[in-house]
């Protein structure tokens, strides 16, 4: 991969996100190159899931359609079970009902048979026949009947089953198989007598009207409803259509097949059980049943050995799963189909678009900008166009105004060339003037020609500057000389008076110990002066006669004349001290003046030792704003 390469790959990888990073350690080269084949390999997994979801929900919906129509199924021989156990238990009640009237009894044969007539009148219609039997040890024979004459054993009237059945109580109803009678199939009910032990009250139903009120029919085209007992004997088939009556079945044997039986031992295995009824979903035609593929569904009738089968062909009962499955599997295949082919078209299209642009890209890579780049398209790929036209244009644009700047970068390369040389003679000049100046020569200055502002300004400011610092140099020339006058200056009057204040400070000590004295002696002849007028005044008392009141008071006028005086001395002793302290102090602080004169006389002479070695046009006066020789004068004249 080329250096140019490398920065479009990361860029395009920190774009497509990490989930891109993956898929390119995944995913061939090969693959990755080529945009039609990764666009033909996403179309197939788009296809395939689509094919794999619409599969998927078409299974769905067909276990889900097929649970319903089984639900419904098991629910309709659960239904027709009911129906069939309700019409038994319905029989049941009646026949017990009516054996427990004591007219049974009688032995008048006209009697019983019309209050048989009565009994028959008031039950249901499909009650063919109600019969009065009597059991002996020569067998059991009609003690009175609707339809058979009375004496006729039950063997001769067909009903050798009522001569097989047994009661273990009172009230106790046993139900027949369905038996052929002159008037068609029927099923009897036989109940004891409650007052006799040998005669029994047999009512006779048609299954005509109990069949036609089997559903089977009217759920499934084809189907029908059929009851079998455990012998395997149809006991009640339900008619198809208008037809009424019993079917053509009713009273044959179901089958014998170890297939046809299933749903019989299926049934029979859920009595005693908590589900009521079941289906199987498909059964092999069979002649005795359906000649076709069917279902079957299955319940037992509790209280009976009968087993409700409902029957229907598959087709009719699953046709619409296998609609729904084809036309799901139909759907998936044209989806696929149309995503596949609108997927192809626009793989096609849009891939050659891109392969075309490559190949223009190409060209462009290769140094022909003159390439034509447009497209109709005005999607994605029509703005990738325009992307790439514009770019052309702007590189049209761009190397062209590289042209225009390379050309104008020479111009400016000798413009450049010949200032750097102005620039370094211009250097060269400044250089030996800052050197003369740093060798102590002030008198040489930078010339400036016009040719380059920048030069021209640092040679005015550097002018500028060496003038300050020659004026400034000059002035401390000046000052340098000044100091060390000044310091002599300094140095001769704070030594004269720092004599006159020692001078001074002696001449007020001894005036100070003048006062002192003067004020011992004034103190003292107070004390004698007080000791005297102490005495007068004795003396004044002890002689009342005498009178020297006025020597008195002229004596307290002198001590109170000598006691200010001494006041006075007092006062004057302390103002001495005072002035003696300052002059003291004037004499320490001119002791100080004389060193720092000393020692600027000693800092002056090196400097202007160093400023010597600069040389200037002119020396500049440097004037004192109140300096030391001004200051000096003043404080002599003060003095």
């Amino acid at each position: 991969m080329s250096s140019q390469e490398q920065p479009q790959s990361g860029g395009t990888a920190s774009e497509d996100g990490p989930s891109a990073g993956l898929l390119g350690t995944v995913v061939p080269d090969f693959i990755r190159k080529n945009f039609a084949l990764k666009f033909s390999i996403v179309l197939v997994v788009m296809a395939l899931s689509v094919g794999a979801v619409g599969i998927f929900a078409t299974q769905e919906i067909q276990n889900y359609t097929q649970t319903q129509v089984t639900d419904e199924y098991e629910g309709l021989a659960a239904q027709e079970s009911d129906i069939i156990q309700r019409w038994v238990e319905r029989n049941e009640l009646s026949a017990q009902f009516i054996s427990s009237s004591n007219v049974w009894t009688s032995d008048d044969t006209a009697e019983l048979e019309t209050e048989l007539q009565n009994q028959r009148a008031g039950l249901s219609a499909d009650v063919e026949h109600i019969h009065v039997l009597e059991r002996s040890p020569a067998g059991t024979t009609i003690i009175a009947s609707t339809a058979l004459s009375a004496g006729t054993s039950v063997q001769d009237a067909g009903r050798a089953w009522t001569d097989e059945t047994t009661f273990s109580r009172a009230g106790e109803v046993q139900m027949s198989s369905v038996y052929q009678s002159q008037d068609g199939p029927v099923v009897g009910f036989m109940s004891q007598v409650d007052a006799s032990q040998n005669r029994f009250i047999v009512i006779e139903y048609s299954t005509d009207r109990i069949a036609g009120s089997l559903q089977g029919a009217d759920r499934a085209d084809g189907g029908f409803t059929q009851v079998v007992n455990a012998s395997n004997v149809v006991m009640i088939d339900e008619l198809s259509g208008s037809e009424t009556g019993s079917g053509q079945a009713t009273l044959t044997t179901y089958g014998n097949s170890e297939q046809v039986l299933q749903p019989i031992q299926a049934a029979e295995s859920l009595r005693g059980s908590t589900q009521s009824a079941g289906v199987i979903r498909s059964m092999a035609g069979n002649s005795n049943v359906i000649s076709e593929q069917y279902t079957v569904g299955f319940a037992p009738i509790e209280g009976t050995d009968w087993i409700v089968l409902v029957h229907a062909p598959y087709s009719a009962v699953f046709g619409f799963v296998e609609n729904v499955r084809l036309y799901g599997f139909i759907g998936t295949g044209l989806m696929v189909l149309v995503i596949g082919g609108v997927g192809a078209a626009l793989g096609y299209n849009t891939a050659t678009s891109i392969d075309r642009l490559t190949r223009k890209t190409e060209e462009m890579r290769q140094g022909n900008l003159d390439v034509d780049i447009a497209t109709s398209r005005i999607d994605n790929i029509g703005e990738l166009y325009n992307g790439f036209a514009e770019m052309r244009d702007a590189l049209q644009q761009q190397i062209a105004e590289a042209e225009s700047a390379r050309k104008e970068a020479e111009v400016s390369r000798a413009e450049a060339m010949e200032m750097n040389n102005y620039l370094q003679e211009k250097a060269e000049e400044f250089s030996d003037v800052m050197e003369a100046a740093a060798g102590g020569n002030l008198t040489k200055r930078m010339e400036t020609d016009g040719e380059n502002e920048s030069m021209d300004r640092i040679a005015s400011e550097f002018n500028g500057m060496i003038n300050e610092l020659e004026k400034t140099v000059g002035q401390l020339n000046s000052f340098a000389g000044e100091v060390a006058e000044s310091g002599d200056v300094v140095l001769t009057s704070s030594e004269s008076v720092r004599e006159a204040s020692e001078q001074v400070a002696e001449s007020i000590q001894k005036v100070s110990d003048d006062a002192y004295d003067q004020k011992e002696r004034l103190r003292d002849l107070s004390e004698d002066l007080d000791e005297l007028v102490t005495s007068l005044e004795q003396l004044q008392a002890s002689n009342p006669d005498v009178d020297i009141q006025d020597s008195l008071d002229q004596f307290r006028t002198v001590a109170t004349t000598l006691q200010d005086a001494a006041d006075t001395s007092q006062e004057m002793m302390a103002e001495s001290e005072t002035v003696a302290g300052a002059a003291e102090e004037q004499a320490a602080e001119l002791n100080e003046v004389s060193s720092r004169a000393e020692q600027l006389k000693r800092y002056a002479q090196p400097l202007g030792d160093i400023l010597g070695r600069f040389e200037t046009e002119a020396e500049h006066e440097f004037v004192f704003s109140g300096g030391p020789s001004q200051g000096l004068a003043e404080n002599d004249d003060n003095n």
